[in-house]
């Protein structure tokens, strides 16, 4: 999800329009108190240490958010108490008697990964949160075989009162909206279904150490936002201090017409931001997200990530032994439809990126130094149509078209075959840009050295430089996938899982 927000925003600013990358860590899930106890830990500690590791993830593969937004500032907790009022003078906020799960043996109320049980609709292992299986919105009065994580004791239901946003009284407002939208079907069909079926309230408030803390109204004194709101609400927090930079007014820009607001996510966010934050902005007079871009979870040899088993790889393990631009476009490449599970990261498709980027490269080479003439035509009809098609592909987030349509593109333009001596230079700056937004840097380092340090891709400004191309006397950039990877690689994950199976 980080690498397709960057590769959308490249390709905004490439077109002409101004577009931000806003991100954050949830530093209030339970999720991380977890962990802390585990470690014996404060849970700061391990917060920053979470969140060193994400930024030196993106940062090796060229990744830079906007605005990093930390839930646990100051400057967000007053943001998400602000957004929170804002609802309960416009009525969606009402003061309910809920239930929450509590460990007798402990004496603490417990939420989301605190506490463990089996999903009430598809029986799967799975916490008080969000079922992973079938993306249900787990109630702790339907977890079944609640226990505690902490002490594995079973937990009981206690009576609260707790802030639940009135989800039913929007439903249909919310229904039409999102019937309206550009939503991929799937996504659009899945939160129609539940607003059509089972739209109840949802709690947005309960008893844990951790969080935004309420003090208004009484009823509600001490307990602090459900993070599946307040978490998700730093991409306001981050449109604000972005505004604030531009001199801008984060009100007025996101009422704008013109504003467009697109989330990037892994499956098992897809229930709140197409319900819970899309609701929020709705009840508040803001036109819902535009679009978003939902992945499965992907996986390595046939199983999702896990960290406890050691089943994962990190973007910048990977990056320290495999070119950027290689890594990029093989996680490209595997960021397939939402709800095919086809998200299967493996170390030949890191070979097979590697091998696509050097035909690349060794095209680009051969056809430059082979030429001998300018070819003065303008660009192609066929290739200008599928510059088209390229840009309509990653605006409806198909990414995966975008990239099939560059293959098309490399194959129509001849770039490898011509051994015509003719240098058609729009048409590489061109091919150079559609590539940009998934390898900048390979994109980069070409357009420059054709077309001289003020190159930038463009979809609006074609390069057409007066003159043959210099020789290319550099190395490549896409080196191929170290053999002493592939066999770590083998050892690590194909061999033990082997042994398992035997």
């Amino acid at each position: 999800m980080y690498l397709l927000a960057d590769i959308f925003v490249r390709f905004q600013r490439m077109a002409g329009h101004r577009a931000h990358y806003i991100t954050g860590a949830d530093e209030h899930g339970t999720y991380t108190l977890v962990k802390a106890r585990k470690l014996g830990q404060p849970v700061s500690e391990v917060a920053q240490k979470h969140i060193d590791e994400i930024l030196q993830c993106l940062r090796s593969v060229h990744i830079t958010p906007d605005v990093f937004v930390r839930t646990s500032s100051e400057v967000h907790k007053d943001n998400a108490l602000a957004i929170f009022r804002e609802l309960q003078e416009a009525g969606y906020v009402q003061i309910h008697e809920g239930v929450q799960l509590y460990c007798e043996h402990c004496d603490e109320f417990v939420a989301d990964s605190l506490a463990a049980g089996n999903c009430p609709a598809c029986n799967s292992a799975t916490d008080s949160n969000l079922c992973e299986n079938c993306g249900l919105a787990i109630r702790h009065d339907t977890l079944c075989n609640a226990r505690h994580t902490t002490c594995g004791h079973n937990l009981v239901l206690r009576r609260i009162e707790q802030a639940v946003f009135d989800t039913p009284r929007l439903a249909r407002a919310l229904d039409t909206a999102i019937g309206q939208s550009a939503w991929p079907e799937p996504i659009r069909d899945k939160a129609r279904a539940w607003l059509a079926g089972d739209a109840h309230g949802l709690p947005m408030s309960r008893h844990f150490s951790h969080g935004v803390e309420l003090l208004h109204p009484d009823d509600l004194f001490g307990q602090t936002l459900l993070t599946w709101f307040e978490g998700l609400w730093c991409f306001e927090t981050g449109i604000r201090e972005q505004c604030a930079n531009d001199f801008l007014s984060a009100k007025s820009t996101m009422h704008d017409p013109s504003t467009r607001l697109v989330f990037f996510m892994g499956q098992d966010n897809r229930f709140y931001y197409t319900i819970g934050v899309s609701g929020a902005l709705l009840a508040r007079g803001y036109p819902i997200p535009t679009n978003h871009s939902i992945q499965d979870f992907y996986k390595i040899e046939g199983e999702k990530f896990s960290t406890s088993r050691d089943h994962a790889l990190w973007a910048d393990e990977v990056a320290r032994e495999v070119d950027s631009n290689v890594l990029r476009y093989a996680l490209a490449r595997i960021a397939r439809p939402f709800g095919r599970g086809e998200n299967e990261f493996d170390v030949d498709g890191l070979v097979t990126a590697a091998s696509h980027l050097r035909i690349w490269e060794d095209a680009l080479r051969q056809y430059a130094n082979n030429a001998k003439t300018l070819d003065t035509r303008r660009l192609r009809s066929r290739l200008r149509i599928l510059a088209q098609r390229y840009a309509d592909a990653i605006e409806e987030l198909r990414f995966w078209d975008a990239l099939d349509i560059v293959d098309r593109y490399f194959e129509l333009a001849d770039f490898a075959r011509d051994d015509s001596g003719l240098w058609n230079a729009m048409e590489i700056s061109l091919f150079l840009s559609l590539l940009y937004p998934v390898v900048p840097e390979l994109s980069i380092r070409y357009g420059r050295h054709f077309f001289g340090a003020a190159w930038q891709p463009s979809f609006n400004k074609l390069a057409a430089k007066a003159g043959l191309p210099p020789r290319i006397d550099f190395p490549c950039l896409s080196a191929a996938v170290p053999t002493h990877f592939i066999a770590s690689y083998n050892e690590r994950f194909r061999k033990r899982q082997a042994e398992q199976y035997q």
